[in-house]
């Protein structure tokens, strides 16, 4: 599991953050480059359970695919550029993933705004 940032800890208990948008591209990478080898998606969907959900790993793949960062092999896996591919599922993938940078003009979204007091 990727850790966030830790707000509370004890025996029984771990709470975090959850990563923003913004931080999870650069989070993706170092999964990847921790395993060193590609990653399926479903792998990183798994890597990231609790703090991340589908639509935002999704989003963070597509936006590192477009920046050239990691490359689609064609059995679906994702990897590093210059990365030792060996197939590892028997069907390739039917549909690429469409390269999409993330909206860098939005700035940070936030979800619970305490009142003023």
């Amino acid at each position: 599991m990727v850790n966030g940032k830790i707000v509370y800890e004890d025996n029984d208990v771990v709470v975090a953050l959850a990563p923003r948008d913004e931080e999870l591209p650069d989070l993706v990478l170092e999964a990847i480059k921790k395993k060193g080898r590609p990653l399926y998606f479903d792998e990183l969907v798994k890597e990231f359970s609790g703090l991340a959900g589908e639509d935002r790993i999704r989003k963070a793949v597509n936006h590192l695919l477009a920046l050239k960062q990691i490359v689609e092999y064609p059995d679906g896996s994702l990897g590093l550029p210059g990365m030792k591919w060996e197939p590892r599922r028997t069907r390739k993938r039917r549909r690429k993933r469409t390269p999409r940078l993330m909206n860098e003009d939005e700035g940070p979204k936030y979800y619970y705004i305490p009142p003023e007091q």
